[in-house]
């Protein structure tokens, strides 16, 4: 076993101590580490063309100078090919947090509104990327919105109807074909064909013959329209006509599309059919020479490349050109017409012109174009802020150090068919509305980014208390920031957790982890100086206390309690961090707290009962863990004695803290006092804790230095190998 443990400890040493299978990683970094690979992917282009061009001019340079140039290009192609795949593996993300954060908003329009809504995420561990999910939140906060409050009916509707009085929202997200879907589903009245068609033609967006003759998706695609909507009155919810055209843009600029299916009394699927991007500023596209001006045209956009010849041409009324492309008659554009208004050289066109056939969401166009020149990734520069043309989406730097405009194929359609872009989506000026009309309608839930951390301003006696404690622990913004991280990734798992007890109220372990996590939080916050609102957490934790104990029995308000605690602290925390200091005032919340609370008196521990002896008394499954991790191969057993600070903390606090720390990388068997006396305040300022790991002695001693002398100011310290 000795050997077995040795040959572990160097492995683990050789491999430099700990092993962190997770880290945070600033989205900046990896912008910065993306727009590095585009440079390194015009390099590669660079190089291949440099190949090409000694290959077919014929200079007298050797075979073994040939090979390296060709080995130098295939292999900066293949690195630069493989580290942009890299980095966007890195940038995806699972859109579990973007669903999860609808769990309050459904539960908060329910309530407004009367609805009884059983609420599904389906798909939550699909992968995208994180801009993308962080924008998809509010075109469906505002989706999920529309579904509870327009397609649910109230309780009793349903019931009259031969439905379940409860609503079924069902929110999906898959991957097919190159796309992400994600939609929105209810079981409600589905969508008034009728009332649709009705509006419109009194808002003038269409005329009655018109809608007579449209299809009935046409029809649906109406209420996308700006200040759309059928509700007969407006609620503090949705029916001002902000929403649907709002959702529309949002998917739209993401390049992606929105399918509506509806059936009258049995509910609507809206589906967002989103292109997987493949990056934020790289892209496969296909080059294309007009005249003396280069183009780039994005792959996804393309639909064949292919040279005609002059007979090939059909003209309709002596103007208009067009081709017979698998059976299907396509219009045929110059393409330098298009974007800058003159025609193609005829001297560049030969007996033969090539074509490229561009398709978008609004159309399928071939255009005349002199040269093809072969595909090739990209990196797109966009345009500067006020600076727009048409057609147009950025510039790249090509092979050669050639500037080249990358095509905008939705735009690029709408003009070669004389629509405009401005035509393709209506105004918003052209329907009269209210100024309240123009803002977007408060969700009720926040998350704004996280901005750089600041302290909190002092005013107020509570501010000037938090700053004085933070001086007086001299903690630097950067560690503050750690701690406030960890409190936020609490926090998502604090409200799948509450949703789930709500679900099994007598589930002991739910509550217990409930429990822990507002004591996690209260301990960051207090280590950070923020002392007020850990006193309201340590409130709640006194109802949770109470639940534990058995002399509280769970109810809805209880919950409704905890999840507006949670609702409270996330929002207090981007307070904090934005640098403004934050109490909760929450009046009703803080009433049903009182409601709730029990005057305690602090528990003091008598001498034969403070574990000063520094036995460790381990239950049967810490004596099973105990002799089951002693006989792992691999797998070493510590002891350690750590000496907190006088008065710098509640030293049951920061145990509590350092037990907690001590899980990234261990598993605990025991502790001194035990966990259960730490948590009723029952420790002093030395601490022993019996834990496992895979890791070498130095490994442990020096996260012990880097970690909790860095945020707990342990005094000591001292790890011990048992054998």
């Amino acid at each position: 076993m000795a050997g077995s443990k040795e040959q572990a400890a160097e492995q683990a040493g050789a491999r430099g101590g700990l092993e962190i299978e997770r880290m945070p990683v600033k989205i900046s970094h990896l912008d910065t580490l993306l727009g590095l690979t585009g440079e390194i992917i015009i390099a590669a282009s660079n190089i291949s063309i440099l190949q090409r061009h000694l290959t077919t001019t014929g200079t007298g340079v050797d075979k073994e100078t040939m090979d390296m140039v060709k080995l130098a290009s295939l292999t900066t192609n293949r690195i630069s090919s493989d580290l942009h795949h890299l980095v966007m593996d890195i940038r995806m993300v699972p859109i579990r947090d973007t669903f999860l954060r609808f769990r309050r908003l459904v539960r908060d329009i329910a309530k407004k509104r009367g609805r009884q809504v059983d609420f599904e995420i389906v798909g939550e561990d699909t992968l995208v990327d994180k801009t993308v999910a962080e924008r998809l939140y509010e075109p469906l906060a505002h989706q999920i919105r529309n579904a509870v409050d327009h397609g649910l009916e109230d309780p009793l509707e349903r019931q009259h109807e031969g439905k379940k009085p409860t609503g079924n929202l069902t929110l999906t997200a898959y991957k097919k074909e190159g796309f992400t879907y994600v939609s929105v589903a209810d079981d409600g009245k589905g969508l008034d064909e009728k009332r649709i068609g009705e509006v419109a033609i009194k808002k003038g967006l269409a005329s009655e013959s018109t809608v007579r003759g449209m299809a009935k998706e046409e029809v649906w695609s109406l209420i996308m329209n700006p200040g759309f909507s059928t509700a007969r009155e407006a609620t503090e919810i949705s029916g001002r006509g902000v929403g649907m055209d709002v959702v529309k843009s949002a998917v739209e600029s993401m390049g992606g599309e929105i399918i509506i299916e509806s059936t009258p009394g049995k509910g609507s699927v809206f589906t967002y059919k989103i292109p997987q991007l493949s990056a934020v500023n790289i892209t496969d596209a296909v080059i294309i020479r007009a005249d003396d001006s280069y183009f780039a045209v994005p792959v996804g956009n393309v639909v064949a490349t292919q040279s005609i010849r002059p007979e090939d041409i059909n003209t309709t009324m002596g103007k208009t050109e067009n081709i017979l492309y698998l059976d299907s008659i396509l219009p045929l554009h110059d393409l330098l017409h298009i974007l800058a208004g003159r025609p193609l050289r005829e001297d560049a066109q030969g007996d033969s012109m090539p074509i490229i056939i561009i398709e978008a969401k609004n159309g399928r166009i071939a255009c005349k174009v002199s040269e093809f020149i072969r595909p090739q990734k990209l990196v797109l520069i966009p345009l500067p802020e006020g600076f727009d043309v048409k057609g147009v989406s950025g510039t790249t730097i090509l092979g050669g150090s050639q500037l080249g405009m990358i095509i905008e194929p939705f735009e690029l359609v709408a003009m070669a068919m004389g629509t405009g872009f401005e035509d393709v989506f209506s105004s918003r000026s052209s329907i009269p509305m209210g100024d309240e009309d123009r803002v977007p309608i408060p969700l009720g839930e926040e998350n704004p980014p996280r901005p750089a951390p600041a302290p909190a301003p002092t005013a107020g006696k509570a501010a000037a208390d938090d700053s004085r404690q933070v001086g007086r622990m001299e903690m630097d913004l950067g560690v503050a920031d750690e701690f406030f991280v960890e409190i936020q990734d609490i926090l998502k798992d604090l409200n799948e957790d509450i949703f789930q007890f709500e679900k099994d109220p007598g589930n002991a372990a739910r509550i217990n982890t409930i429990f822990r996590h507002f004591h996690s939080i209260k301990g960051n916050f207090m280590m950070t100086g923020f002392n007020s609102v850990a006193a309201f957490v340590h409130e709640v934790e006194s109802v949770l206390d109470r639940i534990r104990e058995k002399t509280l029995s769970v109810n809805q308000e209880i919950i409704d309690l905890l999840l507006d605690a949670v609702k409270n602290l996330e929002g207090g925390l981007s307070q904090i961090r934005s640098g403004r200091n934050y109490e909760v005032s929450d009046r009703e919340l803080l009433a049903t707290l009182a409601k709730y609370h029990r005057k305690e008196t602090r528990v003091e521990a008598k001498e034969n009962e403070t574990d000063d002896d520094g036995v460790f008394r381990m239950s049967p499954l810490g004596t099973l863990l105990f002799h089951a991790k002693m006989t792992a191969p691999g797998v070493n057993v510590f002891q350690s004695m750590i000496q907190l600070k006088p008065s710098f903390q509640d030293p049951s606090l920061v145990a509590y803290l350092i037990i907690k720390r001590l899980t990234m990388i261990a598993d605990i068997i025991d502790s001194v006092p035990s966990l259960e006396r730490i948590e009723k305040g029952m420790a002093r300022n030395k601490l022993k804790i019996m834990f496992a790991a895979t890791h070498p002695l130095d490994a442990v001693n020096r996260f012990f230095t880097k970690q909790l002398s860095r945020y707990y100011s342990v005094e000591m310290f001292e790890n011990l190998i048992m054998e």
